[in-house]
C-alpha cells in the first residue's frame, strides 16, 4: 500500500486499532494489550541502550548501512515474543542482532536459530549478541537453519519465526516453502518486517496470507504478523501500530 492510501485509510485503521469493531476475543486482546501496549517493560532501557550503541558504531563505519530498527519497533518485537513466550525462535536476517536481543530478553532459557550469511560484514552483531552466546546458533545456510529449528521444536510446540529480510535472492523460494509448511502443519507465529521497503518481503507476505485457511493476520503494511492457530477463524486486520 502506498503512502497516500495509508493516509486515506488512517482513520479507519486508528479506529480498529483501539479495538472497536473487533469481535474476536483473541484479536481484541492481542491488538489492545500487545501491539498497542503502552506500559513500560523491564528491558526497554536495555534495548534502547544497545540500539543507540549500534547507531553510534555505524556512524563511525564508512559506507551505507541498512536502516536500524526504530525503538518503537524493537519494543513491539519484544512484546509479541513475550506474549507467546516460545522456547525457541527462528530469525531470518540479522537486523544487527537487535531483534534477536529483544526476543532473547523474554527468558534466559530461550534459544535462537539465526540465519544470516553476511555476519562478517557487520561485526556489531557479535557485540550485541555476546551476552547470549550460549543461546544462539548462527547459520549461513537457510536449509540447515530451518532443518535444525524444526528438529528443535518439541512435540506440540508452536513455531515462532521473525523475518527481517531475505538475505539472498536465492533464499526466497525456499523460505516461502518452509513458512507455508509451518502454516499448513502446525500452530505458529510469523513476524515479517520491512514490507514497505522490500518488494520480496511484500510479495512473500501476500503469498503467505493467501495460503491461510485459518488463523489471523495483523498488519500496518510495514510489519505483518501471522498467528496460525487452528481454533481461530480466518480474519485479516489492517491496523495502526
Amino acid at each position: 500500500m502506498g503512502r497516500i492510501k495509508r493516509y486515506r485509510t488512517a482513520l479507519s485503521r486508528h479506529h480498529r486499532s483501539r479495538g472497536f469493531g473487533i469481535h474476536s476475543p483473541f484479536a481484541f486482546n492481542f491488538v489492545c494489550h500487545v501491539l498497542r501496549e503502552k506500559h513500560p517493560y523491564y528491558c526497554y532501557d536495555y534495548l534502547e541502550e544497545i540500539r543507540q550503541a549500534v547507531i553510534e558504531q555505524l556512524r563511525n563505519e564508512p559506507g551505507r548501512h541498512p536502516r536500524v530498527i526504530s525503538f518503537k519497533g524493537l519494543k513491539m518485537v519484544f512484546r509479541i515474543a513475550n506474549h507467546f513466550n516460545p522456547a525457541s525462535f527462528l530469525q531470518v536476517g540479522s537486523c544487527y542482532g537487535l531483534t534477536a536481543a529483544s526476543m532473547l530478553s523474554v527468558a534466559s532459557t530461550s534459544r535462537l536459530f539465526l540465519y544470516e550469511p553476511h555476519l562478517e560484514q557487520f561485526p556489531v552483531i557479535a557485540q550485541v549478541l555476546a551476552p547470549y552466546y550460549e543461546s544462539v546458533e548462527c547459520y549461513d545456510s537457510l536449509q540447515v537453519a530451518t532443518s535444525d529449528y524444526s528438529q528443535a521444536l518439541t512435540a506440540g510446540a508452536a513455531a515462532f519465526v521473525l523475518v527481517n529480510s531475505i538475505p539472498q535472492a536465492q533464499d526466497a523460494t525456499m523460505l516461502e516453502q518452509y513458512l507455508k509448511s509451518l502454516i499448513d502443519t502446525t500452530d505458529c507465529v510469523i513476524i515479517m518486517r520491512n514490507l514497505n521497503r522490500n518488494d520480496g518481503m511484500k510479495r512473500l507476505w501476500g503469498n503467505l496470507k493467501g495460503d491461510m485457511r485459518h488463523g489471523q493476520s495483523f498488519t500496518n503494511e510495514k510489519t505483518g504478523i501471522l498467528v496460525m492457530k487452528k481454533k481461530l477463524n480466518l480474519e485479516h486486520f489492517f491496523l495502526w501500530f
